[in-house]
């Protein structure tokens, strides 16, 4: 019998006073209780007067106990190695423990309660150089800060690791047939071919894995300031310049100039955090990589939760875009202009 999964295992609902509750039960808070959007959990923004407040994380009670326990501690561990970093801070519960459990619907669920990080999400926020340049150096300083962070629960079969590209070649039949479904089946047949096999051999660490625009928060004035990195749900250990890859794939057709957003967010990357040229040289293809797994990924769960499909299909057009590009006549032109971005001045 197959255990269940977080992406085919629907949280129970819960409601705004149900949440309140649990909360000032297990960590003694009160305030006013906003329900978020969430794939897979269910999360509350909790307001309280005079601050920025809480985010209240009742985990889907299909992910493992250790996975749970690998996250809270990954924000607990940055917190101690760079505590000027804005990821969200672990609040304790009323018995001390960075975590609660509770039972809603008859599903045992993992309460966590998190600071919540104020700011502008930076999808709302338009792009500009510096912003990107910021992106990178914040992501940079948090993999410094995740590089001595070791726990078993940081092993994980995850879909949504760039190393398992190939494995969404199963899921491709939900997309129309046509020439973009074309397109990411022989990247993925030339990724499974060319890129996996190098993968082993590169720095391997624990790392956030999911710097999305859904999951950076920027100073709402410049908009060129990180204020925060959230949501550590699909953190694991992989090769580490995958925390670029899947950053940087949310930015490939933006910027001032052709790959410009990449430029300058790998460019301020290498400069706190330096590649190694293995890494410099397959990056354009884990980039493209992660887009071919948005891609795949979305469809099929699109076509699985419809009433969903919206928030699920959020960056599916942003995506075929970008890996059209990456694939494209422009291919070469990414990797050279990525090599130059990471040379020595």
């Amino acid at each position: 019998m197959t255990a269940p999964d977080v992406l085919t295992t629907a949280a129970p609902p819960i409601s705004t006073e149900e949440a309140g509750a649990m909360m000032q039960r297990c960590f003694g808070v009160a305030g006013t209780v906003r329900e978020l959007s969430s794939e897979r959990d269910r999360n509350f923004h909790i307001a309280i007067p005079g601050g920025p407040g809480y985010v209240l994380k009742f985990t889907n009670p299909a992910e493992p106990a250790l996975v749970t326990s690998f996250q809270t501690g990954a924000m607990q561990h940055v917190a101690v190695r760079d505590a000027a970093l804005p990821v969200p801070r672990v609040v304790s519960t009323l018995e001390g423990e960075a975590q609660a459990t509770v039972r809603v619907k008859g599903h045992a669920m993992v309460l966590r309660l998190l600071t919540y990080l104020d700011g502008t999400p930076l999808h709302a926020a338009p792009a500009s150089p510096g912003q990107m340049r910021a992106l990178g150096m914040t992501l940079a300083r948090l993999d410094l800060a995740l590089t001595d962070y070791d726990h078993p629960g940081s092993q994980r079969d995850l879909l949504w690791d760039i190393t398992r590209t190939a494995s969404v070649a199963d899921r491709l039949h939900y997309l129309a047939d046509g020439p973009r479904r074309r397109m990411v089946e022989r990247f993925v047949a030339r990724f499974a071919d060319r890129v996996a096999p190098r993968l082993p051999a590169l720095r391997h660490q624990v790392i956030h894995n999911d710097l999305n625009p859904h999951n950076a928060v920027v100073d709402p004035v410049g908009h060129e300031t990180v204020t925060g990195i959230i949501d550590f749900g699909d953190a694991l250990k992989a090769p580490l310049v995958n925390d670029l890859a899947t950053a940087l794939a949310y930015h490939v057709t933006s910027g001032e100039t052709p790959f410009g957003s990449l430029v300058e967010m790998t460019r301020a990357y290498n400069a706190v955090l330096p590649l190694t040229p293995e890494e410099v040289e397959l990056l354009p293809d884990l980039v493209a990589g992660r887009l071919a797994l948005t891609i795949g990924i979305t469809s099929w769960r699109a076509a699985e939760y419809p009433a969903n499909a919206a928030y699920i299909l959020r960056n599916a057009e942003r995506a075929f875009a970008g890996l059209e590009t990456l694939t494209g006549a422009e291919s070469a032109t990414a990797h050279r202009l990525l090599r130059h971005a990471c040379q020595k001045v």
